[in-house]
């Protein structure tokens, strides 16, 4: 599970700068009335070109959207400013946590916002205690499943195909353990070139299988993966965009996060194409196309060097949205049964972290001057079943409190932090 806390930035005060529990009710009504949330000066990630690839992604509200960003009217995450400076905003506004420039309302020859706030340049104006609640998510895992002829071929005493399925669908394995916690679904793809001709394809392209994400999931999952079998083709691109389509469309689709696990083992193919294997910009467009709809990609290769590193990082890249000069995403690369189940569970079980993210930085040294709360309950600093500060922008619950934080249905998390502790 992922959750966000925000931390408010630091400032000096002056008489007449207040914070937002002393700011009168009519001056917060003028500063959040001032809005401007889809126009501005040039310097927000929006603003840039190209613009940040979140400025495309689709969303329902702004959890859905990565920080520093706001979810606009017309469904997609978008910031005007830039949180960490204030670029984008006019020298008399300000830049909210979530990219929104607000306007500064002003008290003779000092300015006054609301906490959390930067001006041009990033200095903050105003420091408050700020309590910001982060509610439990139930993640949507869409196992996506390769399904050409390859698999067949021989791994960790077994066929790739035959050690993955059992990996998923063993008893008391991954689907079973965390059905109750993940909305599992499932994805098969391939498709069917007559030997190895570059002509069209067989019959449909791509031939997608799913089972729609759901909690409780497993006996659904095992009645279509327990009998299916290895096919041909590898058109990754093509069935990434065809289950994208899906839920865009789909009718009950939920405000929690989607994450899909491709596991191949191959280079890619596309429709227009099956052979040779010349899918791989169009299989990166795809994985580009997911981020910005809000769904993360992780890779998984089923064999050590069955596909080349380079295609391996585009696509774990472009699964994070992550951009030259950023650090590179992670994936995996499986050579043996063991190291499948390491790396299954590795990108699952970071779906359900009690890694909490702050939207800012604290003194670590410092944290436990601050407050953490679940359901409205005080956890303890430093201790084993409470919450500890793992570095300037995360804190971790552990123990008793992680378990509450996981298992209990409409969890909330509440985090407080005083100003003289915050560095950013």
């Amino acid at each position: 599970m992922h959750v966000v806390a925000e931390v408010p930035n630091r400032s000096g005060r002056s008489e007449v700068e207040s914070t937002m529990r002393r700011t009168p009710w009519w001056l917060c009504a003028i500063l959040l009335s001032a809005c401007s949330c889809e126009s501005g000066p040039s310097g927000g990630p929006c603003s840039t070109n190209p613009p940040d690839l979140a400025c495309s992604r689709s969303c329902v509200n702004s959890t859905n959207c990565p920080p520093g960003y706001h979810c606009s009217p017309g469904g997609r995450c978008y910031a005007e400013c830039d949180a960490r400076t204030g670029d984008g905003c006019r020298s008399d506004e300000g830049c909210t946590m979530d990219g929104q420039c607000i306007e500064l309302a002003t008290a003779g020859d000092a300015r006054v916002a609301i906490p959390g706030m930067t001006g041009d340049g990033g200095d903050p104006f105003v420091c408050a205690e700020v309590e910001i609640g982060a509610t439990r998510v139930t993640p949507n895992v869409i196992v996506v499943v390769d399904q050409s002829s390859s698999m067949n071929d021989s791994f960790s005493g077994g066929s790739r195909w035959d050690v993955l399925r059992d990996s998923l669908l063993a008893r008391g394995g991954l689907i079973e353990d965390l059905q109750d916690q993940v909305r599992f679904g499932l994805a098969l793809f391939s498709a069917r070139a007559e030997g190895s001709s570059s002509g069209p394809p067989i019959g449909m392209c791509p031939i997608v299988e799913t089972v729609p994400p759901a909690l409780n999931n497993y006996a659904a999952i095992e009645a279509v993966y327990g009998s299916a079998e290895p096919i041909d083709e590898t058109p990754t691109g093509d069935s990434l965009d065809f289950l994208l389509d899906q839920l865009e469309f789909a009718p009950d689709r939920t405000d929690d996060p989607t994450i899909f696990v491709l596991a191949t083992d191959g280079e890619p193919d596309r429709c227009e194409e099956l052979n040779p294997q010349n899918g791989q910009e169009e299989s990166v467009a795809s994985v580009e196309r997911a981020y910005r709809a809000g769904v993360r990609t992780f890779v998984i290769s089923v064999g050590r060097g069955t596909v080349s590193a380079e295609h391996l990082q585009d696509v774990a890249n472009a699964g994070l949205g992550r951009r030259d000069g950023e650090p590179n995403a992670p994936y995996w690369e499986a050579g043996d049964d063991d190291g499948l189940r390491s790396a299954l569970r590795e990108i699952v079980g970071g779906a359900l972290s009690c890694v909490v993210e702050l939207r800012g930085r604290i003194e670590p040294g410092m944290a436990c001057s601050g407050r953490v709360e679940l359901n409205g309950v005080a956890l303890p600093c430093d201790d084993p079943d409470g919450w500890e500060a793992l570095d300037e922008s995360t804190i971790e619950l552990r123990g008793e409190a992680c378990d509450r934080l996981q298992n209990g249905a409409g969890a909330e998390l509440k985090a407080t932090f005083p100003c003289d502790i915050v560095l950013i």
